[in-house]
């Protein structure tokens, strides 16, 4: 038996995220929607693993470069969505959906043509014991979460959601290193993943004029949106919160 299946270590990093970040990587730096998504999704569960691991900063500051490379162009393809799908609820004529649609793609290409890929990242190992590391964390990370959360439900300020989601999101990967994550807590960071969506198309209307016809609309309805998923996250809290005390105690 070799040295590293004794100690339960990968050889670099955990296979599957290899593969998925090289398989990706052509298509990424390309600009192709679905690798992006799919390498902005990839960098928040490798943070998780680096977190745990107590990986050298490098390899940190690595994964986090290329995170704050892409976020900009998934939030545009997000945003682009959600505002041609308000447009076709609202019965507004193809030809104009499809004007905007060509006028975002144009938009896109300027925003990918500003985009500096960075170097992909090295490779890093699991330490010893990693699962308790893992379980060590996640305690960690639950009992943050629910001495938070209280004031994050009664806030008005959407950084203060956004900021809390990011915690969430962060420990959904950690747990995810472990097992499945519970549908109370995927239900929330849907209900989140909404509201910030919200936020984002927003701010894109409020900052750059667009549709101008449709504005006020369209703010409206965005606000209405986050709202109700406000309404949500509210609601399942009490499953959520007992599935972090599981983990505390």
């Amino acid at each position: 038996m070799s040295k590293s299946s004794k100690t339960g270590k990968s050889a670099a990093q955990p296979p599957s995220l290899t593969g998925r970040l090289d398989a990706l990587w052509p298509d990424l730096v390309q600009g192709d929607p679905k690798a992006v998504h799919e390498a902005r999704k990839l960098t928040r569960k490798v943070a998780a693993e680096l977190a745990v691991s107590g990986a050298p900063k490098k390899v940190r500051r690595a994964w986090r470069d290329l995170r704050r490379a892409v976020a900009p162009l998934r939030d545009h393809d997000v945003a682009g969505e959600h505002l041609a799908a308000a447009l076709s609820e609202e019965g507004r004529p193809q030809r104009e959906i499809t004007a905007f649609r060509r006028d975002w793609q144009r938009r896109r290409a300027a925003l990918l043509a500003g985009v500096l890929w960075p170097e992909p990242p090295p490779a890093f190992e699991r330490p010893d014991k990693f699962k308790r590391r893992t379980r060590r964390a996640l305690a960690h990370e639950a009992q943050t979460l629910l001495e938070d959360t209280p004031d994050v439900l009664s806030a008005e300020d959407p950084e203060t959601w956004h900021e809390w989601r990011k915690a969430l999101k962060h420990y959904r990967y950690t747990l995810e290193l472990l097992g499945d994550p519970p549908e109370e807590l995927l239900g929330t960071l849907d209900a989140l993943g909404r509201m910030q969506d919200a936020e984002v198309v927003r701010g894109l209307l409020e900052e750059h004029s667009l549709l101008p016809d449709q504005r006020e609309a369209l703010l409206a309805r965005e606000l209405e949106a986050r709202q109700t998923a406000q309404e949500q996250v509210r609601a399942l809290w009490p499953e959520l919160k007992a599935h972090l005390k599981e983990q505390v105690e």
